[in-house]
């Protein structure tokens, strides 16, 4: 997550959504003014035998805000008059598409490919040791409620991205924006990847953001 006092807003940065891009962007744009606390993490954190991230997650007013800070989080840590006053935005994106996207990150770092999908997604063992659900909707909503002022969608982000910075007066950021982080270049349409169980799994899990942006499963297959 990114919060400017200079520019009073801030970036509730979500998973799978193009966050790595858009920060890279954002810094371009705003070289100066940017923060997020816990930015600069303490030289014996790298001596953990674990991921300090994992503290921040836990005790963010004592470790500082992750980088993808729930927004209950972002809210205690910054104050209330900071976080209500503040222009808040982040960027979501179907979540049939998504789960594609972190299975496939997540079998790339094991230099595997994403042709287990359907199968993997419903084996518990599998579910039990991976990361397989994200949390995305508690990083812009706060007791069921969206509280971002913005949720750009995925899809049209650099469209998004145009109209945002015009309506804030703010520099054209998709000037600055690349695309990071990309592992088998074009994928078939996600919809390939489900059977019908799988497909309602999904449902199941993210059924907040689903209803909060009417997302529907676009059957190709």
């Amino acid at each position: 997550m990114f919060v400017s006092h200079a520019h009073r807003f801030i970036f509730l940065r979500t998973e799978k959504t193009g966050g790595t891009s858009l920060d890279a962007a954002l810094r371009a744009v705003f070289d100066e003014g940017i923060t997020f606390p816990g930015q600069v993490r303490p030289s014996w954190s790298k001596k953990l035998p674990f991921s300090y991230g994992g503290l921040q997650r836990r005790a963010p007013r004592l470790f500082g805000l992750h980088p993808h800070a729930t927004a209950a989080d972002a809210r205690a840590v910054l104050g209330k008059s900071v976080f209500d006053s503040y222009f808040k935005f982040a960027v979501e994106r179907n979540p049939w598409d998504r789960q594609i996207s972190l299975y496939t990150h997540r079998e790339w770092k094991k230099g595997k490919d994403n042709k287990n999908f359907d199968k993997d997604m419903q084996s518990i063992l599998y579910r039990s040791t991976e990361l397989c659900r994200l949390n995305n909707f508690a990083m812009y909503a706060i007791d069921g409620a969206v509280v971002c002022d913005r949720v750009l969608d995925y899809a049209t982000l650099h469209d998004d991205l145009k109209t945002l910075a015009t309506e804030r007066g703010w520099p054209d950021i998709t000037a600055h924006l690349p695309r990071l982080r990309q592992y088998s270049g074009e994928r078939p349409h996600y919809s390939t990847y489900y059977s019908d169980e799988t497909r309602d799994l999904i449902a199941r899990w993210y059924k907040s953001e689903i209803n909060a942006f009417n997302y529907t499963f676009d059957d190709r297959r």
